[in-house]
């Protein structure tokens, strides 16, 4: 019985991937059933007996990669002893490129083909980009306080980062590259965050 769950569990999980492939490039509504079952080398019978229909396996990759997020995006923790914020911060950027440039075509849907498909899924987009959005506020108004961050529009600056995050995402997974290591692109967002784009000058 194990063993036969295991396969099934791997059989829908297949069917999951190259269903990303084909949303990716062809989009949600362009896609049909018989693309993601000739792409899967599957009978149609074989396809329904994992998903109801085109918008349950599209729904179950968009659940797939904001849950997957939502476990990598963590809240900084700011007691004693813990890593220092910028360590911990780097370490969040780190886990979402790692999972974002591993799955391009997750990537690709999360960020072009689920916006405004219904609102069930604006809904769903919302409230995560919501959440996101206010773990950076809440990083940027502690930098504040404690004097590594100027005093601005916490909300406005935390739109802005998440904004270079989505962009930086879609640049590394929007087309097949050679892309620059993650450790590079999280040093390159942090400096970026911290000093903008001028040379600093050097201190006496």
């Amino acid at each position: 019985m194990a063993a036969q769950k295991e396969i099934k569990t791997d059989r829908r999980n297949q069917i999951l991937f190259l269903a990303g492939e084909i949303f990716s490039r062809k989009g949600f509504h362009n896609a049909s059933v018989s693309d993601i079952i000739q792409r899967a080398g599957i009978a149609r019978g074989t396809f329904y007996l994992y998903f109801a229909n085109k918008r349950d396996i599209f729904d179950s990759l968009l659940n797939e990669v904001v849950d997957e997020l939502r476990d990598r995006i963590r809240p900084i923790d700011l007691q004693q002893g813990q890593p220092d914020p910028i360590v911990q911060l780097k370490e969040n950027l780190h886990r979402v490129f790692e999972f974002l440039t591993q799955n391009p075509a997750l990537t690709q849907i999360l960020l072009h083909h689920a916006a405004g498909l219904d609102q069930k899924t604006s809904n769903l987009l919302k409230t995560f980009y919501g959440r996101v959005l206010d773990m950076i506020q809440s990083s940027l108004d502690h930098g504040i306080r404690m004097g590594l961050v100027r005093p601005c529009d916490t909300r406005i600056l935390a739109s802005g980062v998440m904004g270079i995050m989505k962009e930086v995402a879609d640049q590394l997974t929007g087309q097949p590259q050679q892309n620059p290591p993650i450790d590079q692109v999280v040093e390159e967002l942090i400096t970026f965050g911290l000093w903008g784009v001028f040379v600093q000058p050097r201190r006496a």
